[in-house]
């Protein structure tokens, strides 16, 4: 930008002795810029209780002429076909000295699953009204956004894309669980048919590369470049290392490059080559590394701030590490109502050309203005008599409230009674809230367990299942079985009988745990596919149970699992 500036006052200043060179006669004018010495404030307000740092105490408005320069096309080793690109602009324009960028940020939403969809309407409302009420504001989804309650899985997270489209966000980062219905689901939104919803801004992903091509996913693109009020801005949205949260089969022609190298690499490319000014990332991972990592980086790798996800946190604050200019601004929310939108301001001084301040914040409900329009377009989604139909059915009634991980053990006896297997194993996470006392609705069980798991099985002999249960019962993983395991220090036990190490035992499990490495399942025989969903494994038991439902009282199996279900049994092995 400095280079802009002096190339200015140069163009300037010799336009002015040209023309007094061509008549001694003709009046030469000069043009000093008017400054006032009108103060602004850059606090931010904070309802969260998060500290607002700033590093300024007084600021005065200078008017700043600049003409943003011509980008230029992307090295080889950057990929070409989702680069987006930006045309300079042909007329000089004026801007004061100070500017203020806002950048907004939404992670793990899961279709409403902790503040209810309805709270989107809020977050909806307070962007669209901070990009008509200020200049340069940037809003992008932080992963995690759609899949988690009824309405939302139902329509494939449809409602948020729309009320998205409606508040004119920026951009969408891939989470983890933008996998689960499959990512052809979010491809469907940028496939140019209206007919099946579309997203109006673009989905980023500069680290997620097919295997075989290395190349960005067809639909996506790595960063987007905003020319804003003499700023000129860069957003890169990327995946962190969050692979393990995906089911293996859902992410078979897929790989995840190191997020650090890729940030890097895009930084670099954009403060090199887009002569980008401000630097900020959305990934969707949250690890303290990340943050240091991150920080570190200086010169043409500098990031000025980072939008983080995955873990669910509520947190607004800085990263110093020996930065030149200033820390490292990163925020994430918890999803909950207390905490949806994340917000950084940064101040970027044109005359100086770096920025200059900052301030960092979570908003929750009570911060945020409603959208009457988005409020509106979830009620008709809602309203659909066949949703309704669907979302209201009765399953069974809860004798008291179940925490989610005391659902867990019955998961599995679902599997194992249901399959007729001889053992049955869930992931503790996959019961992501609990079961509240009385009705039990198929809405309810969307939120209870929302992931599409299909279960697969294999035989294992009785001494790799007795090691495997030992291993995980001294912290060994993610992974709990059915009631009917026991181990006595010595001896595994099936239903009170002593397994025979020698024998073989076919185990169940959802595809979540199953295909992972670390785990004995895929090491066992006769791997197979079933077809079954887990989720309608759950709802058969609950709808099958004749009295008030506990799931310590194990599973209400009746009858054989085809009579509800066309099993879609295959090898895989």
């Amino acid at each position: 930008m400095k280079k802009l500036i002096i190339f200015t006052v140069l163009l300037s200043f010799t336009f002015l002795l040209g023309c007094s060179l061509v008549t001694t006669e003709e009046q030469t004018t000069s043009f000093i810029p008017e400054t006032t010495n009108s103060s602004t404030d850059y606090s931010s307000s904070n309802t969260t209780g998060v500290t607002t740092v700033t590093n300024i105490t007084d600021f005065t408005t200078d008017v700043f002429t600049t003409i943003a320069p011509t980008t230029l096309a992307p090295t080889t080793q950057i990929p070409t076909t989702q680069v987006p690109t930006t045309e300079a602009p042909t007329t000089t324009e004026t801007f004061d000295r100070y500017q203020d960028l806002y950048f907004l940020s939404i992670n793990d939403f899961h279709g409403g699953a902790y503040a209810g969809i309805e709270s989107f309407s809020y977050i909806a409302g307070e962007v669209k009204y901070m990009k008509e009420n200020y200049d340069n504001v940037f809003a992008v989804a932080n992963g995690d956004i759609f899949q988690g309650t009824a309405i939302s899985n139902y329509y494939y997270g449809r409602p948020l894309v729309e009320a998205m489209n409606e508040a004119s966000f920026d951009g969408f980062t891939i989470g983890n669980h933008e996998f689960d219905w499959g990512i052809d689901k979010i491809a469907d939104y940028k496939d140019n048919s209206l007919e099946n919803g579309e997203m109006n801004y673009p989905v980023l992903a500069a680290n997620i590369v097919y295997k075989d091509t290395q190349q960005p996913l067809d639909f996506t693109t790595p960063y987007i470049v905003k020319e804003t009020s003499g700023v000129r801005v860069g957003i890169i949205g990327l995946i962190g290392e969050v692979i393990n949260s995906i089911a293996a089969s859902r992410v078979e022609t897929i790989e995840f490059l190191d997020p650090i190298d890729v940030i890097k690499e895009y930084t670099n490319y954009l403060r090199t080559i887009e002569d980008i000014d401000v630097v900020v990332v959305y990934i969707h991972d949250g690890s303290d590394y990340l943050k240091y990592e991150i920080a570190s980086l200086s010169g043409d790798y500098l990031v000025d701030a980072v939008f983080f996800g995955h873990r669910h946190q509520n947190e607004a604050s800085t990263v110093y590490d020996n930065r030149d200019n200033l820390p490292l601004v990163y925020a994430q929310t918890n999803a909950y109502q207390n905490s949806l939108l994340a917000k950084i301001k940064l101040t970027y001084d044109l005359v100086e050309d770096k920025l200059v301040n900052f301030s960092v914040d979570t908003l929750g409900v009570s911060s945020l203005r409603n959208s009457t329009e988005v409020e509106m377009l979830i009620d008709s989604y809602n309203d659909n008599p066949q949703f309704q139909l669907f979302v209201n059915e009765v399953l069974a009634t809860s004798q008291y409230e179940f925490d989610r991980y005391s659902l867990a053990p019955w998961g599995a006896s679902v599997i194992r009674d249901y399959l007729g297997i001889d053992v049955g194993a869930v992931n503790a996470g996959g019961f992501r809230v609990n079961m509240s006392q009385g009705e039990v609705t198929m809405g309810d069980m969307v939120v209870i367990y929302p992931f599409d798991n299909v279960i697969k099985t294999s035989r294992l002999t009785g001494e790799q299942l007795r090691n495997f249960y030992i291993d995980i019962n001294n912290g060994g993983g993610d992974v709990v079985f059915d009631d009917g395991l026991s181990y006595d220090g010595s001896t595994l036990y099936i239903n009170g009988s002593p397994v025979v190490l020698n024998q073989y035992y076919t185990v169940g499990a959802v595809d979540y745990i199953f295909d992972k490495t670390e785990y004995d399942f895929i090491q066992g025989i006769d791997i197979t596919y079933t077809g079954y969903f887990m989720r309608d494994l759950l709802v058969q038991d609950l709808k099958n149970n004749t009295n008030i439902f506990n799931p310590a009282n194990g599973t209400s199996y009746q009858v054989p699992l085809s009579i509800f279900f066309s099993k879609i049994t295959e090898s895989v092995i």
